[in-house]
């Protein structure tokens, strides 16, 4: 390795050779390292919020308003979004494990989850929310329940994470097909 070693602004450039690796095999590696990190940190932060939530509820800290506001439906309505939550957020630390050892294995069940979570979330505003005998104990158990989904909504995870896995999974068929990761 007797190259000639760069510099700029008087800072030595070190990895001037060229690598072994192409440059697309390293934005597939990156983007399923992203992909998991994202995904494991928005399932913890979620997994986080239901763990404050079920446990404020279980200390009785919802009780007074549940009977004032005669929310007769809250508790039955905030258990079974509080367990669909956790399913999301277990699956995606499930495939999240699997981005970070590179592997896309499971890239259609992430997709599938963060597809599910968008119509599970959307799907609440139409199906429960008009049931006029329940739909304030309902939406009161939406709000408390699902706020863990909400870290990958402000970031736009579910279209992003869609895009990108997607994305990777062609590559990689491309290139397994191929051999060659070339546009």
């Amino acid at each position: 390795m007797n190259e000639k070693v760069q510099f700029v602004n008087n800072v030595p450039l070190f990895n001037t050779e060229k690598s072994d690796e192409p440059q697309m095999k390293r934005n597939i590696k990156a983007s399923l390292i992203t992909l998991g990190i994202v995904s494991i940190i928005c399932a913890i932060l979620g997994l986080l919020y239901n763990m404050l939530t079920l446990w404020t509820s279980f200390s009785g800290a919802f009780e007074k308003l549940t009977k004032e506001q005669n929310l007769t439906y809250f508790y039955p309505s905030f258990y079974a979004m509080s367990g669909i939550c956790v399913v999301f957020y277990i699956l995606l630390i499930f495939c999240g494990i699997y981005f970070l050892r590179l592997q896309i294995r499971y890239a259609y069940i992430f997709v599938a989850t963060l597809v599910c979570e968008v119509l599970y979330f959307v799907s609440l505003k139409f199906a429960l929310w008009n049931l006029k005998h329940a739909t304030l104990s309902i939406a009161a158990g939406t709000g408390v329940a699902n706020g863990g989904l909400m870290a990958q909504y402000f970031i736009l995870f579910p279209v992003w994470g869609i895009v990108l896995t997607l994305w990777i999974k062609k590559k990689i068929e491309k290139e397994l097909i191929t051999g060659s990761t070339a546009d």
